[in-house]
């Protein structure tokens, strides 16, 4: 078993940033899935077994390619969910084990790696530029031991760690921005290079007033350090190893805030100075009264700490290594809260003191899965630790003390409820399987269950470990890759095996009111989920929702085909699994003529406007024709367009008409009245005695001749108009519809 215990060990930092990231819902309730990377270390050399990366092609992804197995690597999540692995110490393409600086992205949608940039070799410096000024050759040192956070804008940030720009080792306070959108790195501030200092240089950090941001301010050159970021993006740093402000090296106290708008350190509380003693360098804690907050507390100076935010904004310190309340140094397993309204740093549990006979408390395991208020993790160092969407914090392994008092790599999983103020043991073992080696030294291995690949079970749990790479993703799983720790088979050394674990039950999957198919008509979809309190998420493109993407509040109106997909979320669940259902809705369009009437005079034109609005995201070329126009009558159209979707068009109807096309009716005089008139005359002029009759008939024959005299006038000298339907279609396609226009012509 390979110790990393000298002073490049704890250049291994661990940063404990919970951000999103999206995943498949595979696992069930506390169990652990093996994901990915080895199960078996099998490349071993100089008494070490580091699987190297499969690096494949710069910038694409590949279901082949693994980062090499490393510890003390930063790890970041952008906005998109993927997750950001850089440096640390492992073994390079090349074979050869040293520190690290190639930059990987995992994408849990497709569950592939891409190499982004920086080298596939070990041991490299750091390209720093010019300051402010990205570059695509830009990138920092080899190495680990830096933390990591991403801003508001999804960029990363990475503060120390790594080789200066010339190749040497030491406590660096560099500080660097890499942009997601460009890949290209750039240095911020820090410096690039290192003081001699036979070796381990570093520069001294310049604390300004207390509580007071200044562009000048900068921490310290060191590793080792702990940090969170909060609800704004500013990240909150805590000690290390490393130089204080008049260059003596050794266990920091010092609490940092840095402001990523405004690009300043704030030194927030802790010392300035260390003193020095027979244990080192370091600041001893003043614990004050178990749970009472005071101006004069402060933990003891310490490297390799777990810290998270909880959901009051006040940041939150467990164990590590370094100095207790008498000075003495060894594994803590103290739990601190700084309040960020006053200030003030409160003592909230675990022991004050290292045992002398120990150098760390052992843990207090209890029932598994049960809070109780004597419960307690060992002491411990570089731990993996997460938070959840419940705001309770998360610890696992590290390099630490098991229930009976045994030191080696642990693999026990602890949850801490800060609204009860106490710890669970979730999983894991709460001892470990001690031998002695060739040395007689006790060895204390605690191998990997790992199961089947993909395969959720409850037996599973990663082998013991330090230094792990760690988030939290939005659907709330804990992710785990790599460390120093050990395999299947318990052969040590730096693991690139990736794990991830689901702390609780999934919430109920959301449900829609309406179901998948095909509709004529625009939609209002409600959605809906059995889980109490739960907060449902929604994408309507189809793309997996993060608790970044739209909240659902009130009916969603679907008018055109589209696929919305939602997730729900509730204290205390992991987040449900994803449901989706597409909605197909035909693209359409209407439309409607203006006027809808005409009357043109014959040999005329006459012309009506032909709106068309689409509907259901239509947006094809449309044809027009008319019918049932009057003899000697044409139209045309102008123009033929293509129809964009979300905006109505118009075009022109000109119907002409032809001189002939109004009808003109002459009627001829009937033979009645003035025939008759003769006719009687005839037929009763030689009858002397009828000659009163006649003369009766004579004035009724006349004023019959009048009336049918006028109306053949009227009929004889008006033209009659032509009254016709003319029906209007406009076709794209199979998609076609009609209207009508009332056309007369004089």
């Amino acid at each position: 078993m390979r110790k990393r215990r000298s002073l490049l060990v704890l250049m291994f930092g661990l940063a404990t940033i919970s951000l999103s990231a999206t995943a498949q819902q595979t696992t069930a309730p506390n169990e652990w899935t093996w994901i990915g990377g080895s199960s078996v270390l099998t490349d071993c050399g100089n008494t070490s077994c580091d699987p190297p990366g499969v690096y494949g092609t710069l910038g694409t992804p590949a279901a082949g390619n693994i980062p090499g197995g490393r510890s003390g690597a930063t790890s970041w999540t952008d906005s998109s969910g993927r997750f950001w692995l850089f440096g640390g110490q492992g073994r390079g393409a090349d074979g050869v084990i040293g520190g690290l600086n190639g930059l990987w992205v995992f994408d849990p949608s497709s569950n592939e790696w891409a190499w982004m940039g920086g080298s596939d070799t070990s041991s490299q410096p750091g390209v720093f530029g010019t300051l402010g000024t990205p570059a695509a050759g830009n990138t920092p040192g080899s190495g680990g031991g830096g933390i990591g956070w991403t801003d508001s804008s999804s960029n990363l940030w990475l503060f120390g760690g790594g080789l200066d720009a010339n190749g040497d080792s030491g406590y660096l306070n560099d500080l660097w921005e890499f942009n997601t959108s460009t890949n290209e790195w750039t240095w911020m501030g820090g410096s690039s290079t290192l003081p001699n200092k036979s070796g381990y240089g570093g520069q001294p950090g310049v604390y300004g007033t207390l509580r007071t941001p200044d562009t000048q301010n900068i921490p310290g050159g060191r590793s080792g350090f702990s940090g969170s970021t909060d609800s704004s993006g500013h990240l909150w740093l805590f000690g290390g190893i490393g130089y204080d402000s008049s260059s003596t090296l050794g266990y920091l106290n010092d609490l940092w805030e840095f402001n990523p708008s405004t690009h300043q350190w704030t030194w927030m509380g802790g010392s300035s100075s260390m003193n020095c003693g027979a244990n080192g360098c370091g600041q001893p804690g003043v614990y004050g009264i178990l749970g009472t907050p005071a101006a004069a507390n402060t933990p003891g100076g310490r490297h390799c700490a777990s810290t998270w935010i909880d959901s009051s904004g006040n940041f939150w310190l467990f164990g590590g290594e370094g100095f207790d309340v008498n000075g003495v140094w060894g594994e803590l397993n103290d739990l601190w809260e700084f309040d960020r309204a006053t200030n003030d740093w409160v003592w909230m549990g675990g022991s004050s003191i290292v045992p002398g006979t120990l150098k760390g408390q052992s843990g207090v395991y209890g029932t598994l899965g049960t809070p109780a208020a004597g419960n307690i993790p060992g002491g411990r160092n570089v731990a993996t630790s997460w938070t959840d969407s419940s705001g309770n914090f998360w610890l696992f392994g590290g390099e630490g003390y098991d229930a009976s008092g045994q030191l080696g790599s642990l693999n026990d999983l602890w949850e801490f409820y800060p609204s009860m103020n106490q710890w669970a043991w979730m999983g894991g073992s709460s001892t470990m399987s001690c031998v002695t080696n060739e040395y007689g030294l006790p060895v204390c291995i605690q191998s990997g269950v790992y199961g089947a690949l993909g395969t959720p079970a409850a037996g599973n749990a990663p082998g013991g470990r330090y230094g792990a790479a760690n988030w939290t993703d939005s659907s709330g799983y804990l992710w785990l890759y790599g460390g120093e720790g050990f395999d299947s088979n318990g052969s040590s050394g730096s693991l690139n095996d990736f794990w991830k674990y689901q702390p609780y039950a999934n919430a109920a999957t959301p449900t829609f009111s309406v179901a998948t198919g095909t509709y004529t008509t625009t939609q209002s979809v409600t959605i809906s989920d059995a889980t109490a309190g739960a907060i449902i998420y929604y994408t309507t493109d189809g793309t997996a929702p993060t608790t970044s993407s739209i909240r659902y509040t009130d009916a969603i109106t679907v008018s055109s085909t589209e696929t919305l997909t939602a997730i729900a979320v509730a204290t205390h669940y992991t987040a449900s699994a994803l449901t989706a259902t597409t909605y197909t809705i035909p693209p359409d369009f209407s439309f409607m003529p203006s006027p809808a009437s005409l009357t043109i005079t014959a040999g005329q034109s006459g012309t009506s406007t032909i709106s068309v609005t689409p509907l259901h995201g239509f947006n094809s070329l449309l044809s027009f024709s008319c019918s049932g126009l009057p003899a000697g009558a044409s139209c045309s159209f102008s123009p033929q367009f293509v129809s964009q979707s979300g905006g109505v068009i118009t075009t022109t109807l000109t119907v002409k008409t032809a001189a002939t096309t109004a009808a003109l009716r002459n009627t001829s005089n009937p033979l009645l009245p003035g025939s008759a008139l003769a006719l009687t005359l005839c037929c009763y002029g030689l009858r002397k005695r009828r000659r009163l009759q006649i003369f009766l008939l004579l004035a009724v024959s006349v004023a019959g001749l009048s009336i049918f005299t006028g109306c053949n006038a009227v009929s004889s000298s008006t033209p009659q108009p032509v009254i016709s339907t003319v029906t209007v279609t406009a076709a794209a396609g199979s998609v076609q519809h009609t209207s009508t226009i009332s056309l007369t012509v004089n």
